[in-house]
């Protein structure tokens, strides 16, 4: 019998038989299990919750910082203000149009730094002049929904105020998480999102962007930024 006419139950019937079944079943019952996996997040409070996350995200070479939220502006002005990783240069950024920005004063902050020699929030209106902006931009700055403290991700959803460009196309990415939003594992996170219309988009992002498919050899940059850095507001 040819491999494209095999059936399911001609894929099976093997494995029935290794499993000395009398033949393969029409139905399979759940099994009753007595016990219940142990997550390392098990018991910890919200603190912890933020410590692992923020230890989590050092080991995946991400850049740390953590600050009061009325220190936010401060915070992300100090990092953009060495300009370009490396080489110290002049910079761009482009950042979300996030009322959160606004109220703490982030633009204001972002503009004061002397390196920075433009500054675009992004604006729907002006649709590809966005995208143009993040694609030469030196920092991408974001608001992210949610952190998830067993992996170090972020949740990044897409919406009309912040494209997905300004957290792929920079050479950095800065992410504002705010500390209450820290969830365990992924699990939590998807649970907050049952019955909730999704946007277009939502990256789950874990550290600068990286590939080791060719013999190992970690290369970082591949797809997205070299560099990530996670301010965390609490």
């Amino acid at each position: 019998m040819a491999l494209g006419n095999k059936t399911l139950d001609d894929l099976l019937t093997p494995i029935s038989k290794q499993l000395e079944h009398t033949g393969v079943a029409n139905n399979v019952e759940l099994p009753a299990w007595d016990f219940k996996a142990v997550r390392v997040t098990d018991g910890m409070s919200a603190p912890e919750l933020v410590d692992l996350f923020a230890a989590e995200a050092e080991k995946v070479r991400v850049a740390v910082h953590r600050c009061a939220r009325t220190e936010l502006a401060t915070c992300l002005g100090s990092i953009v203000a060495e300009g370009v990783p490396e080489t110290g240069e002049a910079c761009t950024v482009v950042c979300a149009n996030d009322e959160r920005f606004e109220q703490g004063g982030v633009y204001a902050a972002l503009e004061a730094q002397d390196k920075v020699t433009k500054l675009t929030v992004w604006d729907e209106t002006r649709g590809q002049e966005n995208v143009d902006a993040a694609l030469t931009a030196t920092y991408g700055i974001t608001f992210a929904a949610a952190g998830i403290a067993e992996t170090a991700t972020i949740v990044q959803p897409t919406n009309p105020k912040c494209g997905r460009a300004i957290s792929l196309l920079p050479l950095v990415h800065v992410a504002v998480i705010d500390a209450a939003t820290i969830e365990p594992t992924m699990l939590e996170v998807m649970e907050n999102c049952t019955g909730k219309k999704l946007p277009s988009q939502v990256c789950f992002i874990s550290g600068p962007s990286a590939t080791a498919d060719i013999e190992l050899v970690r290369v970082e940059g591949v797809h997205g930024p070299m560099y990530v850095h996670y301010v965390i507001a609490e």
